[in-house]
């Protein structure tokens, strides 16, 4: 439960980025995962080549996440104004094959082990056998989540993120920069991304490959109602959960399908996810 809860908490994060710039933009990055990737290696590369400490590794994977969403938001998206949603999944998929070739020429696309913060001596509670690693994901996951939801509940800035993703003709009225809106959340998803990229790294192992975890984020983000932050926790959660349960009630080979059965299953039920509403809209 508790291994399933960490894998989850990342699977969130993961989910929670894709929302934020679902919501601001109705827009789908693919790309996301990519830029997770790319915000690990800065790290690992900051570690190894510079020499610098693991919290410092950690500043320079932010920034550096930071900067390649607003570069892509700016220099790709914003230029494409005629650009429908699924042009921009098309373009965003396209970009995630980039970031992964441009890796695999400067980095290799062999893996490579990351350090972690926490030790690897597990902790006994009563019978059970935690791993520190886990424990770690959890909390600094929890810690972020809490963070997000006072920005944006607390702060004129989360205000008007969430003014752009309700109605953004009627931000732009009440003088909301759309376009700034939609630039913070791209910078805001990959920030979260480079906070995952980190925290998964030293579990799955660094390597060009890790992008795919945007699968399991997009399908936790579904699975809670996609374009609802509580439901992207939820479902990453749920998902998580599940992955590491299934295998000891049924077979290990189809550990990685049971998420997505549920999913349909789910889905055939309650089409908006577990906590999304249905709304209507005026065309």
């Amino acid at each position: 439960m508790i291994s399933g809860l960490a894998t989850g908490s990342i699977y969130a994060l993961m989910a929670l980025a894709l929302v934020i710039v679902y919501n601001a933009t109705r827009t789908l990055n693919f790309a996301q995962g990519e830029m997770l990737m790319v915000s690990a290696f800065l790290a690992w590369t900051a570690q190894r080549t510079l020499g610098l400490s693991w919290w410092a590794s950690i500043v320079i994977a932010i920034a550096g996440g930071a900067l390649l969403g607003f570069v892509v938001e700016y220099a790709i998206v914003r230029r494409s104004p005629t650009a429908t949603p699924g042009d921009v999944l098309i373009i965003t998929l396209g970009l995630s094959l980039v970031l992964r070739a441009l890796a695999g020429m400067i980095w290799s696309h062999d893996e490579f082990p990351f350090p972690s913060l926490f030790s690897n001596r597990p902790i006994a509670v009563g019978p059970a056998r935690l791993a520190p690693v886990s424990l770690g994901i959890i909390g600094a996951s929890l810690t972020l989540m809490l963070a997000l939801y006072v920005l944006f509940t607390r702060t004129r800035l989360g205000r008007a993120m969430r003014a752009v993703a309700q109605n953004p003709r009627a931000a732009r009225l009440m003088g909301v920069s759309v376009e700034r809106m939609s630039s913070t959340s791209w910078v805001l998803a990959a920030m979260v991304g480079a906070v995952a990229g980190v925290l998964v790294a030293p579990v799955v192992f660094l390597s060009t490959k890790m992008g795919l975890i945007v699968i399991s984020g997009f399908t936790a983000a579904v699975l809670g109602g996609f374009g609802s932050m509580p439901g992207a926790v939820a479902g990453g959660m749920l998902l998580g959960v599940i992955e590491n349960l299934a295998p000891l009630y049924l077979p290990s080979a189809i550990r990685y399908a049971v998420p997505f059965l549920l999913l349909i299953g789910i889905l055939t039920v309650r089409p908006t996810g577990l906590l999304g509403r249905a709304t209507a809209r005026k065309v």
